[in-house]
């Protein structure tokens, strides 16, 4: 199999192994490792001694770069960025502007979008509750702005308690409270002065 085709490059020492595909105008360098059956798509990047594995997907214009590892199912896209010595694993996915790095690890179903800029693992959290289709995974993180993003399913937003205010069947049918005491427990261990 030809692991990088149309315009794909790898560069350096950088590799590619395994069934894992670079395509479109993606760029592996450095001595980045791309493996297993992940694949670097659209202008993306993977550089320095980053290794993108398992079933991951790099794509838009998303760098991984630094000792980062993403493995997996997750999936890196928008302009995020993955640096330091981030670990992305799971169904994780990173999107939009978000930049996550130092010793973090974004795991399971969590998602991390918009402006959020994460570097200590206190800066995220995630817990799964129940929605009113099921249940699903709830991600709290600190946004560039000092801000507290959330995904919630396919529901992204930089105000849980106006989302929840918003949608009345949710209080309505008891789903509010547990979801308002897990930010309000993320505020307070990252600090957050909550606005009356």
């Amino acid at each position: 199999m030809n692991n990088v085709i149309e315009n794909g490059m790898v560069m350096g020492d950088a590799m590619v192994s395994d069934s894992a595909l670079v395509r479109d105008n993606a760029t592996v360098s450095g001595s980045a490792h791309v493996c297993g059956y992940a694949w670097i798509c659209g202008e993306a990047m993977v550089t320095g001694s980053a290794l993108v594995g398992g079933k991951a997907m790099v794509s838009g214009y998303a760098i991984v770069s630094g000792l980062s590892i993403v493995a997996g199912s997750a999936h890196i896209t928008g302009s995020a960025r993955v640096a330091g010595l981030a670990l992305v694993c799971g169904d994780a996915t990173v999107g939009g502007d978000a930049l996550v790095r130092g010793d973090v690890k974004i795991d399971g179903e969590a998602g991390v979008f918009g402006t959020a800029w994460i570097s200590e693992q206190h800066h995220v959290d995630w817990e799964c509750f129940a929605a009113r289709s099921g249940s699903y995974t709830l991600t709290l993180y600190m946004q560039s702005d000092g801000s507290v993003g959330f995904s919630w399913g396919c529901r992204r937003g930089n105000d849980l308690r106006l989302y929840l205010s918003e949608n009345l069947d949710y209080a309505a049918q008891g789903l509010a409270a547990a979801p308002l005491e897990f930010l309000w427990a993320f505020e307070d261990a990252n600090n957050i002065a909550i606005s009356a």
